[in-house]
């Protein structure tokens, strides 16, 4: 699990001005892909060389736009308004697809975006746990939100059934027994969405998964003190990363509705 305290650093220019000139004639955005950048010498196939690389491009184009605010905060301190719960993918850019920046999301993020029962036999895990008890006690987040996204290895891993080879699991076969409970949800109520089917089972156990983590977090003491006091809300998010589209659960009908561009969420006819 990867645990951010402020938000991904691939965005760090998220809250500067995109009118804001840049330095010299700098065009690339922030959460462009490493291959896709034009300003920074490609080093091959080396990964450190490229993550290098990467810092450089930071330092030389994006370091100057982001200081001041940057600035505030190391002085300030963190004050996010919300927990982002993510699955650890690499295309999933949580600061691109919400347009946040430093200091606006406190983030999370493991393999298939689960968040552990207290005692679950043989997978319990207290590190998510410490995560969502440190965003509620002390930084008093107003919403936790767990998003999901199409494709995910987890998720096709838990229908292989990864979590139940036999002989002694492997770390990553413990963890995803954390999901199991999405798995007889999905046998069980699987989730929908509101304006289309579902393109195929993995990705109605992505969604499913979403409903079962969000119920999943109910079990933390802290977060169900909130919600029943209405000092907390949860949001359930799902991406497909074909489209660019997001998705977010109706609670009334507990289906995914496709966000539009505009305010609102697209509903089913």
């Amino acid at each position: 699990m990867t645990l951010h305290t402020s938000h991904d650093s691939q965005c760090d220019a998220g809250a500067v001005d995109s009118h804001a000139p840049h330095p010299a004639g700098h065009r690339c955005r922030p959460w462009t892909p490493w291959v896709g950048h034009h300003c920074m010498e490609q080093p091959g196939g080396d990964p450190h060389g490229r993550l290098l690389a990467g810092v450089r491009g930071f330092q030389a184009h994006t370091a100057e736009l982001v200081r001041p605010e940057l600035a505030r905060l190391a002085r300030e301190g963190q004050r996010p308004s919300q927990l982002f719960l993510a699955c650890a993918d690499s295309r999933l850019v949580t600061s691109m697809i919400t347009s946040s920046g430093p200091g606006d999301l406190f983030t999370v993020r493991n393999i298939g975006n689960l968040v552990p029962v207290p005692h679950e036999p043989g997978a319990a895990d207290d590190s998510v746990a410490a995560a969502v008890q440190y965003a509620v006690e002390v930084l008093q987040v107003r919403s936790i939100t767990i998003c999901g996204h199409s494709g995910c290895g987890a998720m096709n891993a838990l229908l292989d059934g990864v979590h139940e080879q036999p002989g002694r699991p492997t770390p990553l076969a413990r963890w995803l027994r954390n999901g199991r409970g999405s798995l007889a949800r999905l046998a069980r109520v699987p989730a929908e969405f509101a304006d289309r089917p579902v393109a195929d089972r993995v990705e109605q156990l992505c969604i499913t998964n979403v409903v079962q983590q969000l119920d999943q977090l109910m079990a933390n003491p802290a977060v169900e003190r909130r919600v029943l006091g209405g000092e907390l809300q949860l949001i359930g998010m799902y991406f497909d990363f074909a489209a660019a589209q997001a998705y977010v659960l109706d609670q009334a009908t507990g289906r995914f509705g496709a966000v539009a561009s505009r305010q609102g969420i697209i509903s089913a006819a």
